[in-house]
């Protein structure tokens, strides 16, 4: 069971792909292939998760990695890079976060495949990684609105490293409390600050994960 929670000490790497309907399975299932045979034996790597959206539209892989130099090794060595060895689809959005912020505070977040698990991606794109830090203020106020929200159990707020991206990352107990959250937000307001300063890819897609690998034991606060 992959565990995510905002004092586990371990960074995250996200690798977004955009795919079509026909294609996600098959990226799915080149992932789990390259998740076996080259991700889990590289050194520092601690675990994995792979999601599909219920469109079909997305994919998103969420590694757990010890630390940036074992990140950074890995990402350096082209022999094993995600994009040389997943090919015939277009290149992921890939980058190192850690956990800004999460709600309920320090509410640990136990990710496991065939759970019939409802997760949600709210995927920002910084215009200037600069305004980072502004971004995060507005999120932290948009987090506490959407506090007590019916249906939301925890959600977990990444930014990453290079200042270029802010992710939420969030599980909710039903497709029909998330479509009654999103119809009427009640973080609009910091929303709107938010979309000023990042390009939203937000979806109204759920996602499922279909695929963990666990190398370490889960640690929990």
């Amino acid at each position: 069971m992959l565990s995510v929670f905002k004092n586990n000490p371990v960074l995250a790497e996200l690798d977004i792909f955009v795919t079509q309907p026909d294609q996600q399975w098959l990226l799915v299932d080149s992932l789990i292939t390259y998740t076996e045979n080259i991700l889990k034996k590289q050194p520092g790597y601690t675990a994995s998760a792979i999601h599909r959206s219920f469109d079909g539209l997305r994919v998103i892989n969420y590694v757990q990695w010890q630390n940036q130099a074992d990140y950074d090794t890995y990402i350096n060595n082209r022999d094993i890079a995600l994009a040389t060895q997943i090919t015939g689809f277009l290149a992921p959005d890939s980058h190192l976060y850690e956990i800004f912020m999460s709600e309920p505070a320090d509410s640990p977040m136990q990710i496991t495949a065939d759970e019939g698990q409802l997760i949600n991606f709210g995927i920002f794109k910084l215009k200037d990684p600069a305004n980072q830090p502004r971004f995060l203020e507005f999120t932290a106020e948009a987090i506490q609105q959407i506090s007590g929200q019916s249906g939301l159990m925890t959600t977990h707020f990444h930014r990453s490293l290079d200042g270029a991206r802010a992710i939420n990352y969030g599980l909710w107990s039903s497709q029909q409390e998330y479509a009654k959250m999103n119809a009427n937000p009640p973080m609009a307001e910091p929303l709107l600050q938010m979309r000023s300063l990042a390009n939203n890819e937000f979806q109204m897609s759920l996602y499922e994960v279909v695929f963990t690998s666990v190398l370490s034991p889960a640690i929990f606060p």
